[in-house]
């Protein structure tokens, strides 16, 4: 960046009209002479003329003042533009170029020698050179020592670089890579919007045909599977050169080794499929480890495994649903189980007139076979004639064995044709009203009780104080069956607290243990209000989608606390990048046993090498059984979350949890060079390619960007502040001194 003057002059700033300044002061000196002239020659004394000088000196003074004189230096400032580049400072780096040389090593020279032609072109104005890292932080003049960025993101660390100079004379871009890419997605063509051209420098790719290398490119694997079941995971095995070699693509969980499969690999270089079946034998959240392995030596092992999680479900639900009436509860809930994944249900509605027919099941419906298929059953509006009571009582043994059972409210099973004189009344939580009322018109807003507010299946958010206030201000229900009381050592979870049958609130929800398993009465049927009122709102239907999953999931014992882990530990994800915090979760299950109550969770993270760090885990004052903690991993790999329930010195429950933090593995996975990636980019934008090795010539064809910038200095030769102060005291000094040495010499 270079100045060429212009123009340099004086002004004065306070100096409107020339000409009258120059009127006044040519009539005020004329003035001033004939005044002292004539003291002059009255007087004979030399000292007039020393006198006037005293008053010119004075008013010069002031004139001086006033017309404040600014030194104006205007001059054009030539500034040949500036060129960015981007240094690939990702772990990739680290590896050997075909030559044998760290890329990262030659990429410093090269970046070195561009500093140095940029700076000395031989006939060109010299530009600044900025230098980003991938992440688009500004490099000094000290580059980084080795590289250790652990993803590598090339387009979007270029538009970062281009950005943070947008208002500067731009040039050019230039990005020094191997050109590998593990971001994910390819945003290489949004490129073609940059308003300069980018020139890549790259490495030449290995052509030596004698270096295996092996590499699991890719794994394609279900987000969820059902425990007990096959699925495939496929991985995509690449290999680089070098003769045939028999591999082993094995699937792992930790250290244990899961299934394996055998598959030849020519001669050359070649991309295979490879399909290795597995059955998970537990549910919940793990990492897998997806690995090739030969005999044969290779050039590089840390691209020859990937790791990915997997979502363990248990057993999808088994559900049957049987209808009396075609209606709104069941067409909402029907609707609701079918949406839901882990559930698999079977839904029956009577078709017949049950006026023609006097067992609608003719027999079939709840046999003990077909109940072996499920895991719970749902009654919904019918007459007691729907079923014989050889089935009624097939039902209840069912129940009794371990499984359960839900009825839902309506006129007629709950009328006096209903169930009250069946086999199966014994099973249920209630007992039937013997009084000519059984069914409530009148709206209401359920109410829980204090068993329900902590039972599983009225849970939403997990948090106690906002699932209360969901409920309270949930949509009303169109009235509810009546019964007459809850059975002695049944649970009533809800209310309708705007009707009292037998002195208490009518009960609306209930539930018992029946022998194994349980019966669940919920005599409302209008729940899809829930659903449908929040939809027409434009709302989404939570509190309904949830209420149906818990109370099934519930139901077949899949979130009884009796069944359940004193502790369970899990994570917000089953993966993270690094350097994202990791939310760990330590649920305590409720209980009245003081002990347990008292228990705190410790939870610490190892990682693959043994490792461990201790995460603090604090409850809040809303959901006091719920643990959180953060942790952030310093590298990728696998992470075992190891939690336990401690009180007392005693260890209660120990869990675990995995998860996966991607890092170096994935950057590592490729060790290979990609100058067709930076050729493609450099053309997108109007650059060129260049190999590291010919750096020289880059300097030479990046055209330079002037802009041109008038710069106008303006210096106040005697500014407003003390100077003037100054001259104003050296007007009233000459002017005073003047005045008593005339008066003192009598020169009137």
């Amino acid at each position: 960046m270079h100045a060429n003057l212009l123009l340099s002059n004086i002004e004065l700033e306070n100096v409107r009209h020339g000409w009258l300044w120059l009127l006044l002061l040519a009539g005020g000196g004329a003035l001033l002479v004939a005044i002292y002239r004539g003291i002059y020659l009255r007087s004979g004394e030399r000292l007039a003329w020393w006198l006037m000088a005293l008053r010119v000196t004075g008013l010069a003074a002031l004139v001086i003042a006033l017309a404040r004189p600014i030194w104006t230096h205007v001059s054009q400032i030539v500034d040949p533009g500036r060129l960015a580049v981007v240094l690939d400072d990702s772990l990739s780096m680290s590896l050997a170029d075909a030559g044998g040389q760290p890329r990262f090593q030659l990429a410093r020279s090269a970046l070195d020698d561009l500093r140095q032609q940029i700076a000395a072109p031989g006939g060109k104005a010299a530009m600044a050179v900025d230098c980003f890292d991938l992440a688009g932080k500004p490099l000094g003049e000290e580059l980084p020592s080795a590289p250790r960025a652990e993803r590598t993101d090339l387009a979007t660390g270029v538009r970062q670089a281009v950005a943070q100079l947008r208002a500067q004379p731009l040039a050019g871009v230039v990005l020094i890579s191997d050109g590998a890419d593990n971001s994910g997605s390819d945003e290489t063509q949004r490129l073609a919007d940059l308003p300069v051209p980018l020139y890549t420098v790259g490495f030449q790719p290995d052509v030596d045909s004698s270096r295996l290398d092996l590499a699991v490119r890719n794994v394609k694997a279900p987000e969820r599977v059902i425990v007990d079941n096959e699925v495939g995971i496929e991985v995509l095995v690449a290999k680089t050169a070098g003769p045939a070699v028999d591999a082993v693509v094995s699937i792992r969980r930790g250290g244990d080794e899961v299934a394996s499969e055998k598959v030849a690999l020519p001669a050359g270089s070649t991309d295979q499929l490879i399909r290795v079946p597995i059955k998970p034998t537990e549910p919940g959240t793990f990492v897998y480890t997806a690995a090739v392995a030969a005999e044969a030596g290779e050039r590089l092992a840390a691209n020859n495994a990937q790791y990915f999680p997997l979502q363990v479900d248990a057993e999808a639900l088994r559900v049957l649903y049987l209808e009396g009436f075609l209606r709104y509860e069941y067409k909402f809930l029907k609707a609701r189980l079918e949406d839901d994944p882990d559930v698999r249900l079977v839904a029956v509605v009577r078709r017949a007139n049950p006026e023609q027919v006097d067992a609608s099941s003719q027999g079939n419906l709840l046999t003990a076979d077909r109940l072996k298929e499920f895991e719970v059953v749902i009654l919904g509006d019918m007459e007691a004639r729907f079923f014989t009571d050889a089935e009624y009582r097939t039902l209840a043994e069912w129940v009794e064995g371990g499984h359960s059972l839900l009825v839902l409210g309506g006129y007629r099973s709950f009328g006096a044709q209903g169930l009250r004189d069946t086999p199966l009344a014994d099973a249920l939580p209630v007992v039937f009203s013997e009084g000519a009322v059984v069914q409530s018109e009148d709206p209401f807003t359920l109410e829980l009780t204090e068993q329900g507010r902590r039972h599983a299946i009225f849970q939403v958010t997990g948090d106690r104080v906002k699932d209360a206030a969901l409920w309270s201000t949930a949509p009303q229900l169109l009235g509810s069956s009546i019964v007459a009381r809850a059975k002695p050592g049944a649970d009533v979870l809800a209310v309708n607290p705007s009707y009292v049958e037998g002195g208490k609130p009518a009960v609306v929800v209930a539930a018992q243990r029946y022998g194994k398993g349980h019966t669940l009465v919920i005599a409302a049927d209008t729940t899809w209000r829930w659903s449908r009122l929040p939809r027409l709102a434009g709302q989404a239907d939570t509190l309904f989608a949830r209420f149906w999953s818990q109370t099934v999931r519930w139901l077949a014992g899949r979130e009884m606390t009796d069944d359940r882990s004193p502790l369970i530990v899990s994570t917000s994800r089953p993966d993270y990048e690094v350097g994202k915090p990791v939310e760990i979760r330590a649920r305590r299950q409720p209980a009245d046993d003081g002990k347990l109550a008292a228990a705190e969770p410790h939870v610490e993270v190892r990682d693959e090498g043994g490792k461990s760090y201790a995460v603090p885990v604090r409850a809040g004052s809303a959901e006091p059984d719920l643990f959180l903690g953060t942790w952030h991993a310093p590298a990728g790999g696998r992470y075992r979350v190891e939690a336990s329930l401690v009180a007392d010195g005693q260890t209660l429950a120990n869990e675990t949890a995995e998860f996966l933090v991607h890092g170096s593995d994935l950057e590592l996975a490729d060790s290979g060079t990609h100058p067709e990636r930076l050729r493609a980019m450099a053309k997108l934008t109007g650059g060129l390619y260049y190999d590291i090795h010919d750096v020289g010539r880059l300097a030479e064809n990046i055209e330079r960007r002037e802009r041109r910038l008038t710069r106008v200095e303006r210096t106040d030769l005697w500014d407003s502040g003390r100077s003037q102060s100054t001259l104003f005291v050296v007007f009233l000094l000459a002017v005073t001194a003047e005045w008593v040495l005339r008066r003192r010499n009598h020169l009137v």
